[in-house]
């Protein structure tokens, strides 16, 4: 829709244009080049900013959204005490601000205190009623109450309430074009009624056990960029997967030896200087995708030594692994090992057992072995004989708290019934006799056992690549950020003073806990599938 069009949600007139909120709290252009000036540094987490927000705030005392910024960057910061203190200040001030109530009520959801929110926002949680006096508001404003309103109803097991706030949040997004991912709305509301039909896990929950995730250093951290043999690895530090395949081409034509180097070197740069590329740049494809770029020119090179550098990324802490491989490591990374791994078997199974790796670095091995049953059928007596040594090794282990994993036993098993391993069914047995598999993900034993004679409802073949070229458009047709944008990501203006400079377009709801979902159970996509062969 334009700017000047306004439209009726609730009782409330909606409008598009910033002016409701420029006139509501007397924002001047000024002011509003200063409030997107200070957005960005709070982005950043300076604490410069402190100073300068405390200076801001006293001179515009009567402007509650410096006060927003400081309460945000204190709590980014991790220092929640004084972000709430400040909130605590702002409503003291601005009793009727929107978002300080906002933000009182969204600590009450995550503490699961539903019974103070209707206190903050009024019993009929709608915009309308408490704030009766307003004739109009901005969009972003009332996304922000029924974004709120909805996760209240969803933790207060209200699921028709819920229900209705959708219906606005879903009505809000289509007239003002706001490109909410609707579908995680959805699959909160899907998650509230399957739990409420079948309270399932409670009792399983207490059956997980989990290995302690014990990072390890592999290199010391720096601020100093590396230095390359060949000067031509410099262009995949500028370039997004759209790199011209030239570069590419030139790049595999470098000398063996040194542009293996190289690339070990690129993709340890991003756990040495991981801190500089997430804490003093803003991710961007062509900044950031040098690490995409690693990994897949050495699944090309297939290299001996490159599995070696794989593993000592899978070891780093889970902030390093979110920033970088994130849904990748359980998705698309495992082509990747295959490409390096396939042949080195005992090499993924010492991986497996060293004490205390991620759960998710673990599993996504036995992704790689479920792929060489489905690629290469000719060598299932191979990776049946890998995953029988696997669950000897653990029966023989299975009091060893740095290795025994209930759910990543669970994942391993799950793959099992996936390539239909028959041939260890007595061995499957075992594990679950032992107590050693999460039920919360593979179901009961019966439930493995029928999976495991069953025809296979869906292809878990994954695409193998035969080049980088290939992989790179596979990954642009696939990734969101490339898919769902005609702009170049890393080219769209980091703020819009028009309409970014409210932290309002910002807040976002404090999380509500997920509830859990059995692998067997119904996805709760609504694509009639099981979890399983969905979604998870």
């Amino acid at each position: 829709m334009t700017t000047n069009e306004d439209i009726i949600i609730s009782g409330c007139k909606i409008s598009a244009s910033t002016e409701v909120i420029h006139q509501l709290y007397g924002i001047t252009p000024g002011i509003a080049d200063i409030l997107a000036e200070m957005s960005v540094k709070v982005k950043k987490k300076k604490n410069s900013a402190i100073k300068e927000l405390n200076d801001l705030i006293r001179k515009y005392p009567f402007i509650p959204q410096f006060k927003t910024l400081l309460s945000k960057l204190y709590d980014m910061q991790g220092n929640h005490f004084m972000a709430n203190e400040v909130n605590c200040r702002l409503l003291s001030l601005h009793p009727k601000y929107l978002y300080g109530k906002l933000h009182l009520a969204n600590i009450a959801i995550a503490n699961k205190e539903y019974e103070k929110v209707p206190e903050i926002l009024g019993e009929a949680m709608e915009l309308k009623v408490t704030y009766p006096d307003r004739e109009e508001f901005h969009h972003s404003e009332v996304l922000g109450f029924y974004e709120t309103a909805f996760h209240y109803f969803i933790g207060a097991d209200k699921e028709k309430e819920a229900q209705k706030r959708l219906d606005m949040i879903e009505k809000l997004n289509t007239e003002f074009d706001l490109a909410l991912n609707m579908f995680e709305f959805r699959k909160q509301l899907m998650l509230l009624n399957l739990n409420k039909g079948l309270k399932v896990y409670d009792d399983e929950e207490m059956d997980s056990f989990t290995v302690e995730h014990i990072p390890l250093k592999v290199v010391e951290e720096t601020t100093e960029a590396p230095v390359f043999e060949n000067e031509l690895i410099q262009e995949l530090y500028q370039n997004d997967l759209n790199i011209d395949q030239e570069i590419i081409h030139q790049i595999l034509l470098l000398p063996h030896e040194s542009l293996i180097s190289d690339l070990h070197k690129m993709l340890y740069d991003s756990i040495a200087r991981h801190k500089v590329f997430t804490d003093d740049m803003d991710w961007s494809p062509k900044t950031h995708e040098f690490f995409i770029h690693g990994l897949s020119l050495l699944a090309d090179l297939k290299d001996d030594s490159s599995l070696d550098v794989i593993f000592d990324i899978l070891r780093q802490d889970v902030n390093y692994i979110e920033t970088w491989l994130s849904d990748y490591l359980t998705d698309d990374f495992c082509e990747i090992v295959y490409q390096l791994g396939s042949d080195k078997l005992d090499k993924l199974k010492g991986f497996v057992f060293e004490p205390n790796r991620y759960l998710y670095s673990r599993t996504m091995i036995s992704g790689v072995l479920m792929q060489i049953a489905l690629h290469e059928p000719q060598r299932r007596t191979e990776v049946i004989d890998w995953y029988k040594s696997v669950i000897d090794e653990i029966l023989e282990r299975e009091d060893d708290e740095t290795i025994i994993d209930s759910e990543w036993i669970a994942f391993l098993v799950s793959d099992l019934t996936d390539i239909q391993a028959r041939e260890l069914t007595d061995q499957i047995t075992e594990l679950f006799n032992h107590g050693l598999v999460f039920t919360g993900i593979t179901g009961s034993l019966s439930d493995c056992m029928i999976e495991i004679v069953k025809e296979p409802e869906i292809d878990r073949k994954k695409t193998i690549f035969e080049n980088s070229i290939d992989r790179y458009q596979y990954y642009l047709d696939k990734w969101s950020y490339y898919k769902d944008t005609t702009e170049d990501v890393a080219d769209l203006p980091k703020v819009d003073k028009k309409t970014s400079y409210n932290d309002e377009d910002e807040i976002i709801p404090a999380p509500v806990e997920k509830l859990k979902v059995g692998r067997n159970d119904p996805c709760p996509c609504g694509s009639g599938k099981k979890y399983k062969k969905c979604c998870l």
